[in-house]
């Protein structure tokens, strides 16, 4: 969302290279399972990234009435007061906005989590205080009064509705890779709860999802660690514990037996694109950074292999035609995808062309040349990341800080992640990468899925892109299942 009175025309000045060092980073919890993270690092920005992360989104709106809520207590925490000032409306905004920067957005909500981030204007550790004084009061103190929720419940149906096409196809495609999965289960854009839900309904899910447990606090810039430390203890310290049996519930990955081979959609003016896709479960972190580095790695080498095949093949073509991705956990799931943004009436060579690299990839693998040439490509962007890392700004490192204590990994920055790549990639040879593609391909089940705008009957397309997909397969193994 873009935040009231957050969207000023200040902006922070361009962090210098030259003023980068290398961070050093304090991770802990508090008694009442707050997690926080602190990450001192310096450059020409002159505050701090502060951000604070609830383990609670569209998944946790499991009783009647409660669509689309966590998305309207995101827009309330910047509307509502606070029991500290019940007269004071826009209450984060009014003590916010004279210590930060204006920014596109300030929040996010997402199937999993909801997330408030600010950059302040200074590491003066009385406004860091301030900010978190106003993060504590944002989860423990909004009054929920008759007119901030009228105005969150205005903001969110507007966002909703300008949202609702894609939102649809977006939950069509995951209802077809992944089903039963969060996203397929959860309708998470459904605002049709918002207009109706008594506020009463309301406090009593934000009070279900904004527990100690489930925040993380995470401080980014070159701030006092000790002191920064103790004003997080101070102000979410003597936050009470919930008690184990209002912990949240476990959510599915998916049901791997309701997978489709084949799924299409034809949404009037909606994209033209040809997908191949595996979808297995979210997998635990390794035990080591190092081997955390080396998983990230291969994906990296991987992805830049097969986009490269994928150009190769249409060299003409624009960025972003063609390409491939792997998604782990935003989703609820890993996911594997190649893709194809084809033109107007070209979906069954597109379809036809994954389906020979797909196949190709899983039972040739990958060439040595293609594999040298990724890992040159993959050390040379790593290096430009790492050059570039000052630039980027504290709140985004902020962000991904927060994804890796919540997913329970280790926050590898770029210039730590060139380091284990020069160790790493050498020793792995294409052999090595195309067995490990081969057994991650292999660890899902594939579906092919095109959206087409101009498909009139579902069923026949349906049966005319698996006609597609196995009159190209190179091999009997690379048909598709029935």
């Amino acid at each position: 969302m873009a935040a009231p009175g957050f969207a000023q025309e200040d902006a922070r000045p361009d962090p210098s290279p030259a003023v980068q060092e290398a961070p050093a980073m304090t991770v802990g919890r508090l008694a009442n399972g707050l997690r926080y993270a602190i990450l001192k690092r310096k450059s020409a920005e002159p505050g701090a990234g502060v951000l604070m992360r609830n383990e609670g989104g569209f998944i946790a709106e499991r009783r009647p009435g409660e669509r689309g809520l966590s998305h309207l207590i995101e827009h309330l925490v910047f509307l509502s007061p606070t029991r500290a000032a019940p007269e004071t409306y826009r209450r984060f905004v009014a003590v916010g906005l004279p210590l930060t920067f204006g920014a596109p957005s300030a929040a996010t909500n997402s199937w999993r989590e909801t997330n408030y981030f600010l950059s302040t204007r200074r590491t003066d550790p009385g406004d860091l205080d301030i900010l978190l004084a106003l993060f504590r009061e944002a989860a423990t103190e909004l009054t929920f009064r008759e007119d901030a929720v009228d105005a969150g419940r205005a903001e969110v149906m507007k966002e909703m509705a300008e949202k609702r096409a894609g939102n649809a196809l977006f939950a069509s495609y995951i209802a077809a890779i992944a089903p039963g999965s969060p996203t397929d289960v959860i309708d998470a854009q459904n605002s049709d709860d918002v207009p109706t839900a008594s506020i009463a309904t309301i406090r009593d899910l934000y009070h279900r999802l904004y527990h100690p447990a489930a925040m993380v606090v995470v401080v980014v810039g070159d701030v006092d660690v000790a002191a920064t430390q103790a004003a997080i203890a101070a102000r979410f310290g003597s936050w009470a514990a919930r008690d184990s049996a209002s912990a949240p519930v476990g959510h599915p990955q998916f049901v791997r037996d309701r997978i489709r081979p084949v799924s299409v959609a034809a949404t009037p003016g909606g994209r033209r694109a040809a997908l191949v896709t595996v979808v297995m479960p979210t997998p635990r972190p390794a035990d080591t950074v190092a081997a955390q580095a080396r998983a990230m790695l291969l994906d990296q080498m991987a992805i830049t292999a097969i986009t490269s095949r994928l150009r190769t093949a249409q060299p003409n073509s624009p960025p972003g035609k063609v390409g491939a991705l792997i998604e782990t956990g935003e989703q609820g799931h890993r996911q594997l995808m190649l893709w194809d943004h084809y033109d107007a009436g070209q979906w069954s060579p597109a379809v036809q062309h994954l389906r020979r690299t797909s196949c190709d990839l899983v039972r040739s693998g990958f060439s040595e040349a293609e594999w040298a040439a990724a890992r040159d490509t993959l050390t040379g962007e790593l290096e430009r990341r790492a050059a570039a890392m000052a630039t980027v700004p504290n709140v985004d490192i902020a962000k991904d800080l927060s994804r890796a204590v919540a997913d329970g990994r280790a926050l590898i920055l770029p210039d730590a992640l060139l380091a284990h790549a020069r160790a790493v990639l050498p020793r792995i040879d294409a052999r090595s990468g195309s067995a490990w593609w081969r057994a991650e391909w292999r660890a899902g089940r594939e579906h092919f899925r095109v959206e087409e705008p101009d498909f009139t009957d579902t069923a026949a397309a349906e049966r005319d892109v698996r006609d597609a997909v196995n009159g190209s397969a190179t091999h009997a193994q690379c048909r598709l299942r029935e």
